[in-house]
């Protein structure tokens, strides 16, 4: 008893401590970074695995979030993607974009609530696409648990050319559920699980509905964090003339893996 009284302590003070630290590597949290503060943030994404070819994608993100006061806080992106996939007669094509991204995040309840709830937007440009995405945060401590929740919403404008001018048509508006559990198991640890189910509709069509979920762990010292995810996908849960199969094996991968490494200052 006296051993999980100590531990349920050491987990409640790498909350209160670590408390700027991201904790899962998708599921976003309530926590905000005060004035003043800044963390640097790397990522990298993997994902592979398209049925019928050769697919391998990276995904790059070099973040500069800096806290506002106000219970805000905002981020700077700088994103890198690279593709690798095979033609029919069986060599590999690779491409790549850049693109840049800023997000602003509002912590709506105090510290002393009993649950957490913020909002987010993050405004994106990649080449010929534009994309809005929004988010609803719920998060709970108690203990050395962790439990959140995100309500995805976005916009995806895809660039065109028509009758000599230049505009953007909207082409997605995808939803996505985010759900996340984490155990401290000590002050500088923790282990859990993410699961994301990403429904894609594209011009009002509701095509697929992809479920994925993966174990997430996270190590943190005092000034800086390494989360590791990987997510790979079960099960197409809405079948469709464009999705009739269990899985969606050509717009979606077999597996997901992301790293994210941290530094406050």
């Amino acid at each position: 008893m006296k051993r999980i009284y100590i531990l349920t302590l050491l987990a409640a003070a790498a909350v209160s401590v670590c408390a700027q630290d991201r904790y899962f590597a998708r599921t976003y949290t309530t926590n905000v970074l005060a004035n003043g503060n800044f963390d640097i943030e790397l990522w990298h994404t993997s994902r592979f695995g398209h049925e019928g070819e050769y697919f391998h994608a990276m995904d790059q993100r070099a973040e500069y979030e800096i806290g506002v006061g106000g219970n805000v806080q905002t981020a700077f992106y700088f994103n890198r993607f690279q593709t690798s996939v095979s033609d029919s007669s069986g060599s590999i094509h690779q491409s790549s974009e850049i693109g840049f991204s800023n997000e602003w995040k509002w912590k709506v309840t105090r510290p002393t609530s009993k649950l957490g709830v913020a909002v987010y937007g993050e405004l994106g440009v990649k080449g010929d696409e534009l994309e809005l995405e929004t988010k609803l945060i719920l998060d709970k401590s108690f203990g050395p648990n962790l439990v959140a929740f995100n309500l995805v919403y976005e916009l995806e404008w895809e660039a065109l050319r028509e009758n000599g001018k230049n505009e953007f048509q909207l082409d997605e508006t995808p939803i996505e559920f985010d759900l996340a559990y984490m155990r401290n198991l000590s002050a500088s640890f923790g282990a859990g699980l993410e699961v994301r189910e990403y429904n894609k509709i594209a011009q009002g069509s509701w095509e697929h509905s992809v479920l994925f979920a993966g174990p997430t762990v996270n190590y943190r010292g005092n000034r800086w964090f390494i989360v590791f995810n990987y997510l790979p996908q079960l099960v197409n849960l809405h079948k469709t003339s464009e999705a009739p199969r269990n899985k969606v094996l050509d717009e979606h991968e077999r597996a997901e893996a992301r790293v994210i490494v941290g530094f406050s200052f």
